[in-house]
């Protein structure tokens, strides 16, 4: 008996059914479906809350009400209000910025004494506290990009050269210094963007490119050399001068021509989000022409150029929330929902909880789409060696 009970627990543990929220396929199976008024309050509490739906909106579910335009609103609303909406920092955005793990990056210690695994820790919760300010606030997400604040303790406050901060605990600081502002300035991504013995262009171009462009780079091809550190016994030369020979190879600078130019713009950040002004004890040139032909001097300079393309920048967001609430990839189906959305909360400023209102009334959140058709097999003929 209870080898068969431990049978039946470990087949209900290890069910897809069990570890996955599934809605099983309705209708013709090639249109989609709208989604049972449990199933979309199951959809809107893991969006929103990372967890099951209270008892409120089981009620509103149950009793017909959800399926209201009134009454859906005012759940939205009310589950936006909820401090259970934090979800929605540490389950997205974190994870949307590639943030949620510091731990992947180990400076090296020789080359950056004064990192400590406090400082490491810092990071995480300077730049957890700066999109809590600007999401759950309610502000327009192009602050994510523009904002001349952040989070510091004294530790923090040391690491980016802002005085008259002292203590451990974390307060809002207004930054005077422009490169700082906003995600660009902010140690967690430049970071995770780097290695741990240096900074990477590369890296830091891709990163921008997905996570803010919405465009993410093609991976490069097998048996291209990427280790651009310098060779042993070789004069030394700053990253950029050997990207620059990378750059050479055809090959290689149809992906770096795109890549580097909005990478190096962050080159006065160290590995630890430091400033500096040398590399390897030669000056740094932050200076770059992007693949469009503007040429931008600096971090400050690459900002303004990002924010003076805010339906880019907003359309990945859309994209990217629109992707974690439905749980499966954004298609070209779902372009025109996304490109309405911007459209619609231009009017507001591109205020957040706008956009996550706006995901949560479209078709693509509020049905199923139709199961993938599978591929048909691929019949292959081995002829024979003679």
């Amino acid at each position: 008996f209870d080898g068969g009970v431990q049978e039946l627990v470990m087949g209900v543990l290890s069910s897809p059914d069990f570890l996955y929220r599934i809605i099983p396929p309705r209708g013709d199976g090639h249109s989609p479906q709208p989604l049972t008024a449990l199933e979309l309050a199951s959809r809107l509490s893991f969006f929103l809350w990372s967890d099951l739906p209270d008892d409120e909106l089981l009620q509103a579910a149950i009793s017909g009400k959800l399926a209201e335009p009134a009454e859906y609103s005012r759940q939205v609303d009310r589950m936006l209000a909820d401090k259970r909406a934090a979800a929605l920092v540490t389950g997205w955005a974190m994870r949307w910025l590639n943030v949620d793990d510091l731990k992947a990056v180990d400076p090296d210690p020789r080359l950056f004494p004064r990192f400590t695994e406090a400082l490491r820790s810092d990071f995480s919760t300077e730049i957890r506290l700066f999109l809590s300010d600007v999401l759950l606030s309610n502000k327009s997400v192009l602050e994510l990009l523009s904002a001349n604040y952040t989070y510091l303790n004294e530790r923090m406050a040391t690491l980016y050269g802002v005085e008259g901060v002292l203590g451990p605990q974390f307060r809002r600081v207004e930054m005077n210094f422009a490169p700082r502002r906003g995600l660009l300035g902010k140690s967690a991504v430049l970071l995770r963007t780097s290695y741990g013995d240096r900074t990477s262009p590369v890296l830091r171009g891709s990163w921008v490119l997905e996570k803010l462009m919405g465009t993410p780079p093609t991976p490069p091809p097998p048996g291209v050399e990427t280790n651009l550190n310098p060779k042993e016994g070789a004069a030394p030369t700053t990253l950029r001068a050997r990207l620059e020979v990378h750059r050479q190879t055809k090959s290689c600078n149809q992906c770096h021509g795109v890549i580097d130019p909005l990478g190096l713009p962050l080159e006065n950040f160290d590995v630890i989000g430091a400033w500096r002004t040398k590399d390897t004890g030669l000056p740094v040139n932050a200076a770059s022409v992007l693949a469009g032909g503007t040429s931008v001097d600096g971090v400050t300079q690459m900002n303004d150029y990002l924010l003076s393309r805010p339906d880019q920048f907003v359309q990945t967001i859309t994209g990217r929330l629109m992707m974690y609430a439905t749980g499966r990839e954004v298609e070209a189906d779902d372009m025109p929902q996304v490109r309405a959305i911007v459209r619609e909360t231009a009017k507001g400023n591109y205020r957040f909880f706008d956009i996550v209102r706006a995901v949560t009334m479209s078709d693509a959140f509020r049905m199923q789409a139709p199961p993938h058709e599978k591929a048909p097999a691929i019949k292959t003929t081995v002829a024979s060696a003679n």
